[in-house]
């Protein structure tokens, strides 16, 4: 009984995921244009992303 249960349950999951909508758009629209050749751009990404973690770190901490 319990195996049934659990095939019921997991099918509804696999049909539940299968039935969302997928929208690109909000993806494609919050993604900048990114070129790793270009080294100022690349700075910029790590200054970011340094800023980040010390702002996080210092919420934690």
């Amino acid at each position: 009984m319990k195996f049934i249960v659990l095939a019921l349950f997991v099918l509804l999951a696999i049909a539940y995921v299968a039935a969302i909508p997928v929208d690109e758009s909000v993806i494609g629209d919050s993604v900048d244009n990114f070129h790793p050749t270009e080294d100022q751009e690349i700075l910029k990404k790590l200054l970011l992303k340094k800023l980040l973690l010390k702002k996080k770190l210092k919420l934690l901490g």
